[in-house]
């Protein structure tokens, strides 16, 4: 077996990390199951890589062995990133303010 290149690396690296994330929408929002044909093959986009997109796409129309009538399902994942206001108390000693 020959090593992989680092754009397979590249690739599979992505598709696993896209794959992670719609693992975790899909617990947080099942019901976006009910939007999908029940058997389906599942296409993950990205909207910043085209390369990846027609990596993607010819991995999809090329399985070995589809499920009999199971459409493609293209899924474009965005990433969001949301800003978090959070509190930070800090302590620090002083003499006696009251002590003027």
């Amino acid at each position: 077996m020959k090593p992989l290149s680092r754009k397979d690396v590249a690739f599979n690296d992505r598709m696993f990390e896209l794959t992670k994330q719609f693992n975790h929408l899909i617990f947080e929002n099942p019901d976006m199951l009910d939007t999908m044909p029940e058997r389906f093959i599942l296409v993950l986009l990205d909207p910043e890589d085209e390369e990846f997109n027609h990596r993607s796409i010819e991995l999809a129309k090329n399985m070995p062995h589809p499920p009999a009538d199971a459409p493609l399902v293209y899924i474009r994942m965005k990433k969001q990133v949301r800003m978090v206001q959070q509190e930070v108390w800090q302590a620090e000693f002083v003499s006696s303010p009251l002590a003027v």
